[in-house]
């Protein structure tokens, strides 16, 4: 039986926790964007993988 996935939706939340009560410093907005566009070709990779696999079987 064949198992087809028409649309997946992944959320997270991730928080950060500060060691130092200094706030001033701030993530630059560009660097964020780097990490979750890293992020989601790492879990695109993984699911593509996961289904290569299944479909050899």
């Amino acid at each position: 039986m064949a198992i087809q996935i028409k649309e997946l939706h992944i959320k997270v939340k991730i928080e950060e926790e500060l060691v130092h009560s200094d706030r001033s410093q701030q993530i630059n907005p560009l660097k964020v964007q780097e990490l979750k566009s890293q992020l989601v070709k790492e879990c695109t990779r993984e699911v593509l993988e996961k289904l290569k696999e299944r479909k050899e079987r």
